[in-house]
């Protein structure tokens, strides 16, 4: 704002109420802005989360996602949107403990029509506070099995059976569901429609469509940490959160075939690596499928393995310094330094936040490569031109046809070839460039006395 210039106190007197109104009215416009944000009405509002495909580190991680921000936010509640055909049952057991820990109603919901809460959904859904389905959709068919659908056999059948039937009786029991039909769905492996379920009480309401569920539990009382508490959901519209980039990350690298496919491939490019030294590029690339393999088979913790990922990112590219100048490794290095640090953060999904940690992350590889080169460049002209390596035996740090770099006297040096090297072929200088970088020229290796 700009205001009149003097050089007596009349003036500052003068607006300063101007300024003191100014300020206020700034500060409700701000206040405004924030309440509309919230409902538009000061309702506290309701968030939802869609939990499509199989569940897994992903489903996980966008469900505590979910609500995070709802307990942020104040939240009146949260409505989990179920449409699975099952999955991890680690990952199922924790999705339950975060809705019992939950400090905000979860509302689990199955739709649209034609959805399921198969095996892993059923648990979830029974474990929210208030399990409401859709017309045409059903429950069900929880019995456990191997990662690959076969039955599984012997003694561990029974105690995993046993532990998953006494696990969904609890999650029933809690919630003064019908524990007996619940336990049936995986002792028998039942499934039922709708309307059964709520017969049954499983469940506690059906819905014709997804415009009626928060005017249906309008007023519903439920019990929510131990107390009666009545839902006040009328007027609202559900915010949708959306998955945030690790979350799909996960989703796609946790699925059991996928994760056994980054890692068989992962640790077959090492091993082409082991064979050909020098190739950077198996090495690299296969370092990173076997511990995003390794991440989505849940051997590695989701933050440890991509922190591991931003350090080898790292490593990589400070490599460059002694093996070439922006090169694989640097490039491989950059890919695994962006992936570590755009997962390893548990940031919104908002392309604001996103392309911020994108620019950095990007930003910083940029300047490692930079200075790992310019680096290297220093080192290589900082030796005395008095001194001529001419005839000085050593062997080729990289594969090379024209420009590459050779190890002599335990030290790097720029080097050009007329014929091609591979990494550790035997090399002798033949002459040195005005430049610095020294002429080679294959040779055979030198037998130790």
């Amino acid at each position: 704002m700009l205001l009149p210039h003097g050089n007596s106190r009349y003036h500052g007197s003068r607006w300063r109420p101007l300024r003191l109104t100014v300020f206020l009215l700034m500060l409700l416009a701000g206040i405004a802005g924030v309440v509309q944000g919230q409902g538009g009405s000061g309702k506290a509002p309701v968030y939802q989360i869609d939990i499509d495909g199989a569940i897994n580190p992903g489903a996980l991680g966008l469900l505590k996602h979910g609500i995070e921000v709802a307990e942020l936010n104040d939240a009146a509640a949260l409505i989990v949107r179920i449409d699975t055909p099952g999955g991890s049952l680690s990952s199922t057991r924790d999705m339950v403990s975060a809705i019992g820990a939950a400090r905000v109603p979860v509302i689990g919901y199955v739709g649209p029509s034609g959805a399921g809460a198969t095996s892993a959904g059923a648990f979830i859904l029974l474990s929210t506070h208030v399990a409401v389905m859709n017309e045409g959709t059903t429950v069900g068919a929880s019995s456990p099995v191997a990662g690959d659908g076969s039955d599984i056999e012997g003694t561990m059948a029974k105690k995993v059976m046993n532990d998953s039937r006494a696990f969904m009786r609890s999650i029933a029991e809690r919630r003064g569901r019908n524990a007996d039909v619940a336990e049936r769905f995986v002792s028998d492996a039942e499934s039922v429609t709708a309307t059964e379920a709520l017969e049954a009480r499983v469940i506690d309401r059906v819905v014709a469509e997804a415009s009626q569920l928060l005017s249906t539990l309008e007023g519903t009382e439920i019990q929510f940490q131990g107390e009666p508490m009545m839902l006040d959901l009328a007027g609202r519209t559900p915010v949708k959160i959306e998955p945030r980039l690790i979350d799909r990350v996960l989703a796609v690298i946790a699925s059991p075939q996928i994760a056994h496919m980054l890692i068989s491939l992962g640790m077959l490019a090492i091993y082409i690596e082991l064979l050909s030294p020098g190739l950077a590029f198996p090495g690299v690339l296969g370092t990173i499928a076997v511990i995003l393999g390794l991440i989505g088979a849940q051997a590695l913790p989701v933050n440890m393995g991509f922190l591991i990922l931003l350090f080898l990112g790292l490593a990589l590219m400070f490599a460059e310094l002694f093996v070439a100048g922006l090169g694989v490794l640097g490039i491989g290095g950059a890919i695994a330094f962006v992936l570590g640090s755009l997962n390893l953060f548990d940031l919104p999904p908002t392309d604001q936040y996103r392309n911020t940690v994108l620019a950095v992350s990007v930003g910083v590889s940029a300047a490692v490569m930079l200075a790992t080169y310019l680096i290297g460049r220093g080192l290589a002209s900082a030796r005395p031109r008095e001194k001529s390596l001419v005839g000085k035996h050593g062997e080729a740090m990289v594969n090379f046809e024209k420009d590459g770099y050779v190890l002599i006297d335990d030290k790097r040096w720029p080097a050009e070839t007329r014929t091609p090297l591979h990494h550790g072929d035997a090399i002798v200088v033949v002459a040195e460039t005005d430049d610095n970088r020294l002429v080679v020229e294959s040779a055979p290796k030198r037998e130790d006395v």
